[in-house]
């Protein structure tokens, strides 16, 4: 597997930008509060006139929303813009959030600015119809891995598998995850221990929630995340919140999925790096959190649950190698094998 060397940056951070304007040069407090109205704010973002903005119906990066929700109730009021427009540094209450929601090491990772990732990872996990030269470097392809489910228990099991061309109504795109069929409602559970650093309503993907895995949590060599969505209600989970293996997520559902006809699925998604900085694009027609040299992953390369676990090594496995046995979680709660630290997100019955 080879990961792209990593280079430390010493440049300064640029302030997120709230209404359009691009700040350089002034600290991030200092620039918001030069002329802001937290009434016009809240004017600016409120779509249902509740007179404060919830993270749904905010459109910016999702670290500042974290920034000026002080109580972290996952609202913003007028209360919060006017502390965030007077002061140009964060309270220490701030602080400590943006470090719970993704600030420093293990647990979340570092956000950062698109603009830090190379061009290779930006235009590949953004599948554009010219990228995929760069889709396959990074491992978006069939794995050519065949699953083995338990023969005593009934697994959901995936019918539309990583890297195949995709069935949904763009053209010239390819599977970045694999599709698991199963009843509506049925409960997705994190794959292995680690933390919430995204939630999104967008896009062919509809709601989504996303972990990040550090390598003591799944006993792999690299930062993992696992990406689940469709469900049919945003997850109760939230931002920064630490969950364990086989912990409840949320309901199974179809939002987002194009066409009647396709049964409610949970579209699963695994990338992997070798930091734990990654970029959030937040966008209505389709949220991305890309690692940063971030590759992908199929499901079934990270449910072998040893390293490597990148496509191209995957593909060079002896035909013997590529079986690969499902760990999963019972209804009684029971894991098998008892050691495993990465299970199938559904329980098996």
């Amino acid at each position: 597997m080879r990961i792209r060397n990593i280079f430390s940056l010493s440049s300064q951070l640029v302030a997120a930008v709230l209404f359009g304007s691009v700040l350089t040069g002034v600290p991030s407090g200092q620039a918001l509060a030069q002329g802001k109205d937290p009434e016009m704010a809240i004017k600016k973002f409120d779509r249902n006139g509740d007179g404060k903005v919830s993270r749904k119906e905010w459109k910016r990066d999702p670290a500042t929303f974290e920034e000026i929700d002080t109580d972290g109730d996952g609202f913003l009021t007028v209360e919060e813009f006017k502390a965030r427009f007077s002061s140009g540094e964060k309270s220490a209450k701030k602080e400590s959030r943006r470090k719970k929601s993704g600030g420093d090491g293990k647990d979340g990772g570092n956000i950062i600015s698109k603009d830090d990732l190379a061009p290779v990872t930006f235009k590949g996990f953004k599948r554009k119809p010219d990228s995929r030269a760069q889709q396959i470097e990074l491992g978006l392809l069939e794995t050519n891995l065949i699953p083995v489910y338990p023969d005593d228990v009934y697994c959901p099991k995936i019918d539309h598998i990583f890297g195949e061309p995709w069935r949904g109504p763009v053209p010239n795109r390819w599977h970045s995850g694999g599709d698991i069929p199963s009843s509506w409602d049925d409960p997705i559970h994190a794959m292995a221990d680690g933390v919430v650093i995204a939630k999104f309503d967008s896009g062919f993907r509809g709601i989504q929630v996303i972990l990040q895995h550090a390598p003591e949590d799944t006993g792999l060599d690299v930062w993992v995340y696992t990406l689940y969505s469709h469900f049919r209600t945003m997850p109760e989970v939230a931002i920064g919140q630490r969950v364990r293996m086989g912990e409840y997520l949320g309901p199974n559902g179809k939002t987002g999925v194009p066409g009647k006809k396709r049964e409610p699925h949970l579209h699963l998604t695994i990338m992997f790096a070798a930091t734990p900085k990654y970029a959030l694009l937040v966008n209505e027609k389709g949220s991305l959190m890309i690692p940063l040299d971030g590759y992908f992953a199929g499901p079934l390369a990270l449910m072998r649950r040893k390293m490597p676990i990148d496509t191209h090594s995957m593909r060079a496995l002896r035909e013997q190698e590529r079986r690969v046995i499902i760990a999963y979680k019972k209804e009684s709660g029971a894991i098998v094998p008892p050691d495993a630290k990465i299970i199938w997100p559904f329980t098996c019955r």
